[in-house]
């Protein structure tokens, strides 16, 4: 009988690199560039500048260092969602009150929330796979910045 950590095949390896973990932050990034590339006044609501350092790089930076946090806490990732929603209402706060966005505007809001929240899955996943190769150094191996396996020939 095979090992859990061995069963790859079963769908139950949380650490492979085709884990809906990696493949999701992934689509949904790309389904927000091209969507922002097609309509960015609707998505955005702000200028160009002001989104790239509100919502990019200070909510990103929040973003990437919550999902580190989570996964240094082996926290589960439901949690992650619910800073995540804290975060973007944060990152829409700043936008209201530093460039006068408007505040309840339900697009933008979207926007911040699933690109927060795949920031933050990234960052949950790049601690994560450090914590089970050094912590399991004997059981799992490095297969990526963000993914692990089981080691070979234990």
């Amino acid at each position: 009988m095979a090992s859990p950590a061995r069963s790859s095949s079963t769908g139950r390896d949380p650490g492979r690199a085709s884990s809906p973990f990696l493949v999701g932050p992934a689509v949904a990034l790309a389904g927000l560039v091209g969507a922002i590339a097609f309509w960015p006044r609707e998505l955005i609501a702000a200028s160009l500048g002001d989104f790239l350092l509100v919502t990019l790089l200070l909510g990103g930076s929040a973003a990437w260092r919550t999902g580190k946090a989570v996964a240094k806490g082996w926290a589960p990732y439901n949690q992650l969602l619910l800073y995540c929603l804290l975060l973007a209402c944060a990152v829409r706060f700043c936008h209201f009150a530093l460039f006068e966005d408007p505040l309840f505007d339900p697009e933008p809001f979207v926007v911040e929330f699933v690109l927060l929240t795949a920031i933050a899955t990234l960052g949950f996943r790049a601690f994560r796979r450090r914590q089970m190769t050094v912590q399991y150094a004997w059981m799992y191996e490095p297969a990526g910045q963000f993914a692990w396996r089981p080691r070979r020939g234990g």
